[in-house]
């Protein structure tokens, strides 16, 4: 997880933003203000090698500099069902996806569709997981195509597939009622 802090150096109102990375330090960044050499010199005085470090550095210099945290947004929609699909893939497949600008293309079709018939964002996110961690469960023809752009021209079969699959007891472990363009009603 990356997390960014404002500090800014009150005397001279210089604005420099550090991102840490697993509470490590991972980057610094001049934002405004003015930065000499002098300022320069002592800057690895003033900021914390690990975040853990970051209360200290705020009573010590108390008055002088001034540590704020910078409030991260949430994930969108799109990144959510990415995050999923990177850890799917590399669950099932053991490398890393190569991710090309169809493959946007086709995770966004995929997201549109999941939304349609799921009536909601958390909804779809949810049946997104479910297909992806039933993916075993498919036909070999389905299992060993993982492109997304194969999930989204094949989409109706493969949850039709997910579908069959679902005995009893998975059913009412996962139970979802989405209306879909014709009125029917699917449950997963």
């Amino acid at each position: 997880m990356t997390n960014h802090y404002n500090i800014q150096l009150i005397a001279t109102k210089t604005d420099l933003k550090v991102s840490y990375r697993d509470t490590k330090f991972r980057k610094l960044e001049h934002l405004r203000g003015k930065l000499d050499q002098d300022t320069m010199d002592k800057l690895g005085r003033i900021i914390p090698v690990s975040e853990l470090n970051f209360a200290h550095f705020m009573i010590k210099y108390k008055g002088i500099i001034s540590y704020l945290p910078i409030e991260s947004k949430p994930k969108s929609l799109y990144s959510q069902f990415l995050e999923e699909w990177h850890r799917f893939y590399n669950q099932y497949m053991g490398i890393a996806p190569k991710f090309t600008g169809a493959d946007g293309n086709a995770l966004k079709q995929i997201i549109s569709y999941l939304v349609k018939i799921a009536g909601s964002e958390q909804e779809a996110i949810t049946l997104w997981q479910l297909l992806l961690s039933k993916w075993n469960t498919l036909n070999k023809f389905h299992q060993q195509n993982t492109d997304l752009k194969y999930i989204n021209s094949q989409l109706n079969k493969i949850l039709q597939n997910v579908k069959e699959n679902n005995s009893q007891s998975n059913e009412q472990v996962f139970t979802r009622a989405a209306q879909s363009e014709t009125g029917k009603n699917f449950k997963f």
